[in-house]
């Protein structure tokens, strides 16, 4: 690329991704909470337009008026890291068109992350190995190493031990009460009890009936403590069909699971004026491979 004709541009989607199960195991010396968590890709996605431009700014610019586009975006710390490793001293403008809830539970601040380091791995030719991508990510937080594979996985540790498992298609449909709830938050508050799961997993993430019987969520009674729209809106996804339930992440993004296009559909028309009016927000979704 020659670095004095800065039209280069890329524009990449990055995607949602849900929580099917997240337990948490045990606090961990270092702070952290080791979990064991099933995470999926979902087709609602946040999309990244890229630009190399002359001088050395860094810029991030979005359609949400909300989003922080300095030092605290994950965009922002992907796009230092980068720099670091990198021998690229021109300036980079990072448009981000948001679609994923903030602070909803569904990971749009680590995939913008994992995106951008995959995108600029790209633009500057690094040709750095996806080992060296995840690595990097990690640093950034523990979320961002998942979008670095493609489809579905079994997350331990601290959800950095991903084990890449294939799933069906799921259908979902999304409810976001149109606040946000700090990660930080529900982990400080969860109360380790000693409920031991002894689940195999892997017989039960074979299709859409099956996997709705393990739809769980430890910090779900954290977040519904305080926040009591969680239960309402289980109970709506489930009297609209659903076959299950559950919050994702810390929340307070609640899914219904479907076993197809047609009845996460018909869910979605039935309830949408209602969720609507309460000023919350409703989205429909797959999952990706």
């Amino acid at each position: 690329m020659n670095l004095n004709d800065m039209t280069e541009r890329l524009h990449l989607e990055s995607p949602a991704k849900v929580n099917i199960r997240l337990e948490i195991l045990k606090k961990r010396e270092d702070g952290y909470h080791e979990l064991r968590t099933v995470l999926q890709k979902i087709s609602l996605h946040d999309t990244l337009f890229f630009s190399l431009k002359k001088g050395k700014r860094v810029l991030i610019t979005t359609n949400h008026p909300n989003l922080p586009v300095g030092k605290s975006n994950l965009v922002y710390k992907a796009i230092q890291s980068m720099l670091k490793e990198s021998n690229y001293r021109g300036g980079i403008h990072v448009e981000i068109e948001k679609r994923i809830p903030l602070g909803a539970g569904l990971g749009g601040g680590s995939s913008n992350a994992a995106t951008t380091l995959m995108a600029l791995n790209q633009l500057f030719e690094m040709k750095f190995p996806k080992k060296k991508l995840v690595e990097m990510g990690l640093e950034i937080g523990a979320d961002v190493p998942f979008f670095f594979l493609k489809g579905s996985a079994i997350g331990l540790g601290i959800g950095e031990r991903l084990k890449k498992k294939e799933l069906p298609t799921l259908w979902y449909v999304l409810i976001y009460p149109n606040y946000e709830v700090s990660t930080r938050w529900a982990y400080q508050n969860f109360v380790l009890t000693n409920q031991q799961f002894h689940i195999n997993l892997h017989k039960f993430l074979i299709t859409s009936e099956k996997i709705s019987q393990i739809l769980f969520n430890h910090l779900e009674g954290v977040v519904s403590g305080s926040y009591p729209e969680i239960g309402l809106m289980k109970k709506m996804l489930l009297d609209a069909g659903a076959l299950g339930a559950v919050m994702t992440g810390s929340g307070p993004t609640v899914f219904g699971l479907f076993p197809d296009d047609k009845s996460a559909t018909g869910a979605y028309e039935k309830i949408k004026k209602t969720v609507t009016r309460r000023g919350w927000v409703i989205l429909k979704a797959h999952s990706i491979t």
